[in-house]
């Protein structure tokens, strides 16, 4: 008789864990990022921090298809 129920693959658990964990920073990051660029005018740091929230979301969609 085979079991009902499947033990739970703890490396998995870890792995999905890590990755949750990663895609949290990323947000925190997207968000901090999105804030600066609210409060300066300057063209230069406006363009950087687009170049940054564009790299996070690229980050995060990688981690996204890691589940």
């Amino acid at each position: 008789m085979t079991p009902t129920h499947k033990m739970p693959d703890e490396a998995a658990t870890r792995r999905h864990a890590a990755i949750a964990e990663v895609n949290n920073a990323l947000c925190v990051a997207r968000c901090s990022a999105q804030l600066a660029g609210m409060e300066t005018r300057e063209f230069v740091v406006r363009e950087l921090l687009l170049t940054v929230l564009r790299e996070i979301d690229r980050a995060a969609e990688c981690v996204r298809r890691l589940r």
